[in-house]
């Protein structure tokens, strides 16, 4: 492993770097196959990795140095032999200088664990003076082993003095502990946490696809745990899980309730990436995924507990062997190789096979299994063959091919004629609301039809006097559908000279032509001004026929269309009786007798005189017709 560091140089001989900067320089650690407990420090110029060089400036052994740790980012390198010779990494990046730590802390270790054993020496012994040259770990470590129990006590004492409230105890152990540099991790209990499990809604995407799940949590499950339980029940790999919830890219270290995931139906988001963006090959995966299926039930390696995987007892496999396995010891722990896994799982499923080989009811017999290709159609979209009967996909609902038939003489099963039969009474029944509800809208419809006037259902501004109706206030009209405040349209009927009222409405782009009808008018205005519009509407009829009379007598109200047949007018109003070829009431006298006294009186009667001459001009008019 090799890692970006910065360098600071002490000595008498100094150190040379040629041409190598900041951004070049990586400590690089290696260990020698051949030899156990043998690794070389390395201090290298990459300034020419482009062209395939690199350049080892200087290098140590393990055992010749000693390594301190100063900060989280800055380290010291000391030759044993040379005290005076020192050399200081600064690092830019926290994390690498953390794992850098973690793995020349494992590597010091066994460095002094093949020294101890070659020499014979105790681990807990302090080195003698032939062993000036081994590593002193109690530069490398922030605390001895001898003082682990003293750094337990502590932290027990800070967690007992938070939970009592007591900041006095509390603030002398961390403090203690600051002083000591201790790696602590500060997790709050379980019991703080709700200990119901919840169901919380999940929606899964990726690249292409998406979905939504169910998933069974607890709110003091890390989003660690999450990610192995989504990696135990559906086979994602936790490198590939990116967890998103409240808008927040979600931190392995964190509970699900600091998100505020603390109720059933609590929403989050899982995006999954592509495994060679994790940078995730096919080899690790599958042991990993091994190793999880093993550990199925078990706690995880994290110390994150997960109740509720153990409590429903999800299980892929039998019970694990507790025997037969080979311990591999690695630093003094003992742990299980990949290979004595796949071992185990072969063995397992060995053994599960003959167990159901042996049992007579989970043998099917020979003759049920099926010779020929399954019967049914292929879906397009899924590729999933579907029974014969059915019209769309079971899995994702694509529709049967058109093209595709039925074939003769099949068969369906039981489970098949269920489904018909349901989609029958499925089909009866939505017939039967379909029905209903269209006699209850046939219903509405004349019930709205006998009434004269529509009110209106929702509130609406009326858009001539601008005020606000409510529910009822208003009138909705037939033709149009657009609703005004009954005083509106009172008057607009009125003042109204023709007898078609048409719509009120108007706005800047739209004129509504639509006509008021003579029911809602008559249910609108009082009688006497109901006796007015029939009037008006008679006199603009009377207006607009070229074959109409009105009756001659003042004041009277009585028209007619006449025919050239018909010579008399009875008026139904005033009883008068009206001569068509006169134009005038002569009772008593023919038309030749009126005339004679028409034109007798004209002499000295000017009114006389007028009506001569008007009834002139209309027997001429007449003639003209008559003759055309």
């Amino acid at each position: 492993m090799s890692v970006r560091v910065s360098v600071c140089h002490s000595g008498i001989r100094p150190l040379c770097l040629p041409g190598a900067g900041d951004e070049s320089l990586r400590l690089q650690l290696s260990m020698d196959p051949g030899k156990a407990g043998e690794f070389r420090l390395a201090l290298r110029d990459t300034s020419g990795a482009s062209t395939g060089r690199s350049v080892s400036i200087v290098e140590y052994n393990l055992r010749d140095i000693r390594y301190e740790l100063k900060s989280s980012r800055c380290h010291e390198l000391a030759l044993l032999g040379q005290p005076d010779e020192r050399m200081t990494f600064n690092f830019k990046d926290e994390k690498e200088a953390q794992e850098w730590s973690t793995i020349i802390t494992t590597s010091v270790r066994e460095v002094q664990r093949v020294a101890a054993t070659s020499s014979g020496t105790p681990l807990n012994m302090p080195p003698s003076r032939a062993q000036d040259r081994t590593l002193q770990l109690e530069h490398l470590l922030p605390k001895a082993s001898a003082e682990l129990p003293k750094t337990e006590e502590l932290s027990s004492q800070l967690s007992q003095a938070i939970e009592a409230g007591d900041m006095q105890t509390a603030s002398d152990c961390a403090t203690a502990l600051a002083r000591q540099q201790v790696s602590l991790r500060i997790q709050q209990k379980e019991s703080n946490y709700m200990e119901r499990e919840i169901s919380i809604k999940v929606g899964v995407e990726d690249a292409t696809t998406s979905c939504c799940v169910t998933v069974k949590v607890f709110p003091y499950m890390t989003i660690s745990s999450l990610k192995q339980q989504v990696f135990r029940d559906y086979g994602f790999h936790s490198r590939v899980q990116r967890w998103v919830i409240g808008q927040s890219l979600c931190a392995d270290s964190r509970t699900l309730a600091s998100y505020g995931v603390r109720r059933d139906g609590d929403t989050a988001f899982l995006y999954l990436v592509s495994a060679r963006q994790a940078r995730l090959s096919r080899q690790r995966y599958e042991e990993e995924q091994e190793i999880t299926m093993l550990s199925a039930g078990e706690p995880l390696s994290n110390g994150n507990r997960l109740p509720p995987l153990d409590r429903r007892g999800y299980s892929t496999l039998p019970t694990r062997l507790p025997q037969n396995r080979v311990p591999v010891r690695d630093g003094g722990a003992e742990r299980m190789g990949v290979g004595d896994i796949r071992e185990l799982i072969n063995l397992e499923m060995l053994q599960l096979n003959e167990a159901l080989s042996l049992n007579p009811a989970n043998r099917a017999p020979s003759s049920t299994m099926p010779s020929g290709p399954q019967t049914g159609w292929s879906c397009p979209s899924c590729t999933y063959i579907n029974k014969p009967t059915r019209p769309g996909c079971e899995i994702c609902s694509h529709d049967r091919p058109v093209d595709y038939v039925v074939p003769g003489g099949y068969q369906p099963d039981e489970e098949e004629l269920w489904r018909i039969q349901q989609e029958k009474e499925a089909v009866w029944q939505y017939q039967q609301v379909r029905e209903a509800q269209r006699r209850l809208n046939f219903e509405t419809l004349l019930q709205t039809d006998s009434q004269d006037l529509v009110p209106n259902q929702q509130g609406v501004e009326c858009r001539i006097c601008y005020l606000e109706l409510g529910p009822g206030e208003g009138v909705l009209l037939r033709e149009c559908l657009h609703c005004f405040c009954r005083d509106c349209l009172r008057s607009v009927i009125n003042l109204s000279d023709d007898p078609e009222v048409s719509c009120p409405y108007r706005d800047e782009a739209y004129a509504c032509h639509s006509k008021i009808q003579e029911r809602e008018i008559r249910a609108l205005v009082s009688p006497e001004q109901y006796r007015c519009y029939l009037d008006r509407g008679l006199a603009v009829a009377e207006s607009r026929s070229d074959s109409s009379y009105h009756c001659a007598t003042p004041d009277c109200r009585g028209w007619c269309e006449y025919e050239d047949s018909v010579n008399e007018f009875p008026c139904p109003i005033c009883k008068k009786r009206n001569c068509l070829l006169c134009k005038a009431i002569h009772e008593g006298m023919n038309c030749r007798q009126y005339q004679d006294d028409l034109q007798f009186r004209a002499i000295n009667d000017s009114a006389a005189r007028k009506t001569t001459e008007m009834l002139n001009v209309g027997t001429l008019y007449s003639l003209k017709i008559e003759m055309s």
